[in-house]
């Protein structure tokens, strides 16, 4: 008895060794092994403390599905955590406050020692993509421990949440500052240069871009890069405000789960008081939106932004409305506006912006669904190619009759334009598309010929593919997407 217990505790001490192994894969097997051992508390006091000790978000997977699999072999601890979530889906802070007190509880610290805004926010966007993937906190209780479905749930739940919390990690004050001198540094070398020119947007998206190696303090980082960005933003001075916004939107391209309630709020201040910023303003409102909803989103002022006398406004503003439209109780209006502008702007941008808006707005009235199918139905032979391509993605994302068959007739043009290989690549490549399989085999086909008769080769005037490689590369992807097979 003695010889086993001693066994047992020396079995212990050297999985405990693999779990601090320098070996990714090491400690991947040796988690693995812990989550299942006989000594439940052991193994979930082991791997909690193991959380906080992994050095990349790469690899956290690989401890944090095994300590969920710990916890949740523990009937105790499964159930306190399901109790935790039900309690406080609407309460972000407190959430995080009663998860780092269980990991107290097993020896567990954990970076963070208060709940800020920041944190908060992130947590509740991790909430709320659980929700989308159709997870109830409140139907855990009734769900099986053990099945497919309550496991993907469990450990979905501990990890964007632990995984919120470790990214919330104080930065060291050498590393803020050098990411703040950097972003600086690239504004200041960004001023000189015209607005929107491509001179500023390269110099911009530097500081803009996520480094290739993930590390916990990304987050942290890119929040300071935006923090700078924000200050620009609020400056008395137009010209820096102009570039605080355009440094703004090209960290949302990037990291638009950073920093949202002052981004928010700096965004609000901007519309009130820098008309120069507007345009961009509107872009970046978007941005936020497509990510996440916003509380109160500014929906009046994307409908009065489309009477704009800058083409520029008109078109960020139609750009947005079938985000900003769809389900509020302005729909109705949103959709009106946007027939409006798709038939009487004079810009021939804002009615490619209008279009495309009107294609993929999702109404909850009927009317209005209709009354955007048959704007984009009447532009079925539009002379702009854009206009074109809008009516047909509508009509295939309504699922609406003939819509395929638009599409290939376009396919087999001798002069087929690349937006329309965009449509097909972006309906196609729905998760919840389900294409005949004929009419698949007639896509393929169509964009092989393309591929074969020198297509991407041809002379096109196109912003988004200008060169030959652009061209060849879409035509690779809509195949690879096409030859991918109903979702």
């Amino acid at each position: 008895m003695l010889f086993g217990r001693g066994g047992e505790q020396e079995r212990k001490r050297r999985l405990a060794e693999r779990l601090a192994s320098t070996d990714a894969e090491v400690r991947a097997a040796a988690a693995q092994e812990i989550a299942r051992a006989r000594d439940q508390e052991w193994a979930v006091r082991e791997l909690a403390r193991a959380l906080d000790r992994e050095p990349s978000p790469e690899s956290f997977g690989a401890i944090v599905g095994p300590f969920a699999e710990a916890l949740c072999r523990d009937r105790v601890a499964r159930q306190r955590v399901e109790r935790m979530f039900a309690a406080h889906i609407d309460d972000p802070a407190a959430l995080v406050r009663e998860w780092t007190a269980l990991l107290a509880e097993y020896g567990a610290g954990t970076p963070v020692t208060s709940v800020g805004d920041d944190l908060a926010d992130d947590v509740r966007g991790c909430l709320g993509r659980l929700q989308e993937w159709g997870w109830r906190p409140h139907e855990m209780g009734r769900m099986r421990p053990g099945t497919f479905p309550y496991t993907a749930a469990f450990n979905a739940a501990v990890e964007l949440l632990h995984m919120a919390v470790l990214r919330a990690a104080p930065l060291d004050p050498a590393a803020s500052e050098r990411a703040r001198s950097e972003a600086r540094y690239a504004f200041e070398r960004a001023l000189p240069h015209p607005p929107e020119s491509q001179e500023r947007g390269e110099i911009l998206l530097k500081p803009a871009q996520r480094p290739e190696g993930p590390s916990w303090a990304d987050r942290a980082l890119a929040s300071v890069r935006v923090d700078e960005a924000l200050s620009w933003c609020r400056s008395t001075e137009p010209d820096r405000a102009v570039l605080g916004a355009e440094a703004l939107e090209s960290m949302l391209l990037f990291n638009d789960e950073v920093r949202r309630p002052a981004a928010r709020a700096t965004l609000d201040f901007l519309a009130a008081r820098q008309p120069r910023t507007l345009a961009t303003v509107l872009r970046c409102y978007t941005m936020l939106q497509n990510s996440r909803p916003l509380d109160d989103p500014p929906v009046d002022l994307f409908l009065d932004s489309l009477g704009h006398p800058s083409p520029r406004v008109r078109v960020a503003a139609a750009s947005g409305l079938d985000a900003f439209g769809a389900g509020s109780p302005r729909e109705g209006r949103a959709v009106t506006a946007l027939v409006d502008a798709l038939n009487r702007d004079p810009s021939l941008d804002v009615v490619r912006a209008a279009a495309s808006s009107l294609a993929l707005i999702v109404c909850t009235d009927e009317a209005n669904t209709a009354a955007a199918s048959a704007a984009l139905a009447a532009k079925a032979d539009a002379r702009d190619p854009g206009v074109r391509a809008a009516s047909v993605e509508g009509a295939l994302f309504r699922e609406e009759p003939g819509g395929f068959a638009r599409l290939a007739a376009e396919l087999r043009r001798p002069d087929v334009e690349p937006v329309f290989l965009g449509v097909a690549d972006f309906i196609c490549g729905q998760a919840d598309s389900y294409i005949p399989d004929d009419v698949r085999a007639e896509l393929i086909n169509l964009v092989e010929l393309l591929d074969y008769s020198g297509w991407a080769d041809r002379p096109v005037e196109d912003d988004l593919y200008p060169d030959p490689e652009d061209r060849a590369e879409l035509l690779e992807q809509v195949l690879d997407t096409l030859r991918a097979g109903n979702g």
